[in-house]
């Protein structure tokens, strides 16, 4: 089960398009910095095993969707040693 991680904004670049291009059954997002704009429920996310750093959300004023469970950095920290391998996705 792979962690993908998108740190870069939706309207920036491919990285969330290409992280869902990539997404299997059983592996999980999270999205941080620029990357919780594609949390708004727009962008075609799965329903399950998706995240949000709830900090990073707040401060750039996104809503996240209720579909998105938004996350604290503890969590974001067991997300990381509950999958293997993580993928950084920022181009």
């Amino acid at each position: 089960m792979t962690l993908h991680i998108v740190s870069q904004s939706p309207h920036a670049g491919s990285a969330l398009r290409d992280c869902l291009d990539a997404f299997a059954e059983g592996d999980a997002v999270l999205l941080i910095e620029d990357g919780v704009y594609g949390a708004t429920g727009q962008h075609g996310l799965p329903e399950k095993n998706t995240y949000c750093l709830s900090a990073d959300a707040a401060a750039r004023g996104v809503t996240i969707a209720g579909t998105i469970q938004a996350v604290d950095e503890a969590h974001w920290v067991s997300l990381c040693t509950e999958h293997t391998p993580i993928v950084s996705w920022f181009k």
